[in-house]
């Protein structure tokens, strides 16, 4: 199953996350205006990367490394030429002149992660995810420009080196505050959270069976918070579509919630959540609809969640949730937000395939 969507909806850095903790095999397609990218996983650990924008070959790299000759490289390509079957550049180079191993992995491993980074700044454009092992070392179909590693890249440090690059604004970022920040976030996002998002993502490839993507956003829900409201957007008013962890209601919680009406006016948390189409953690404010809300829930903690659920570009459904009466945290939300992301793209697969 392929799956796509707009640069805008879901950034790379995103992309890379599902793909790391859903462990997928498969290329990531990239294409805007100006260019087009390649990135290819095994078991979500990026194995290869090309770009339009960065066309040296393999050999071309080494010899700004001077680990090899002109010579070399123009003789080892013409040996390539001659065999039956398809042998990499590095692997001709290690055997007819003793190149170190090392050395090519650190070359490939440096041209992979700078246009993998390069990708960061994507912000326009479209990608498409197709799951599948990637072509092997020993394909004749390999582009003589990809880089590709025997051993891959952890996605969920590209992201964190990328964005300390970003942040700094200097390539050489200290690998100890990279493995700090990988072992903060993943304590953050807590073991049992990563656990549950795994298994979510592998059942959101098949809705069906669990009853539909909405119930499935509610059922993972279940799990972080004490209680939630999904709503569907309808331009500026927010209709109920379900609930779990109401209670103490006269009469059924799914009833009332499939009655609710509330107006987004302009300067409310879900105006802004619309707009900006990111998760918001605040406090409800003082707009109507939002007053609205807090009566009818029976007071709200200081943070609530409000996550959107984007698809073909729009925000088509809003996930209200707090721990009401508790004043806690919600924990794991930010592997939540990865799987509404990812449930926003299976949404809009599932209605491309019913047209």
């Amino acid at each position: 199953m392929a799956l796509e969507g707009c640069l805008e909806d879901l950034g790379i850095r995103d992309i890379l996350q599902i793909v790391s903790l859903s462990k997928k095999s498969g290329t990531l397609l990239l294409k805007q205006q100006q260019g087009e990218g390649v990135i290819s996983f095994v078991d979500g650990q990026v194995i290869r990367a090309s770009s339009t924008f960065f066309p040296e070959t393999l050999g071309q790299l080494l010899r700004r490394r001077n680990l090899v000759t002109k010579e070399q490289v123009v003789a080892a390509l013409k040996y390539q030429q001659q065999l039956e079957k398809h042998q990499p550049l590095g692997q001709i180079l290690i055997e007819k002149y003793q190149l170190s191993s090392d050395d090519i992995e650190q070359v490939v491993a440096a041209q992979i992660e700078k246009i993998v980074f390069s990708f960061f700044s994507w912000d326009r454009g479209d990608f498409c995810f197709e799951l599948g092992e990637p072509e092997a070392f020993g394909s004749a179909l390999l582009n003589p420009i990809d880089f590709m590693l025997e051993k891959g890249l952890s996605s969920q440090r590209l992201v964190v080196k990328g964005k300390k690059i970003v942040e700094s604004g200097d390539a050489a970022v200290d690998n100890e505050s990279i493995e700090r920040e990988l072992v903060e976030l993943e304590t953050h996002q807590n073991r049992q959270g990563l656990d549950l998002l795994r298994g979510m993502l592998a059942e959101l490839e098949h809705p069906e069976y669990g009853g539909g993507i909405i119930l499935l956003i509610l059922r993972y829900a279940s799990e972080i918070m004490n209680r939630a409201i999904i709503f569907d957007v309808r331009g500026n008013q927010l209709v109920g579509l379900g609930q779990f962890g109401l209670t103490g209601l006269s009469v059924s919680a799914d009833e009332i919630v499939r009655k609710m009406r509330l107006q987004i006016d302009p300067d409310s948390s879900f105006s802004r959540v619309l707009k900006e189409k990111v998760v918001g953690r605040c406090s409800l404010g003082n707009s109507r609809a939002e007053k609205e809300l807090q009566s009818f829930l029976g007071g709200t903690p200081d943070e609530v969640f409000i996550g959107p659920l984007v698809s073909d570009g729009d925000v088509v459904a809003l996930l209200y949730g707090d721990n009401f009466p508790d004043s806690r945290p919600i924990e794991a939300a930010s592997a939540f937000e990865i799987f509404l992301s990812q449930a926003g793209l299976a949404m809009e697969q599932a209605l491309r395939g019913n047209h």
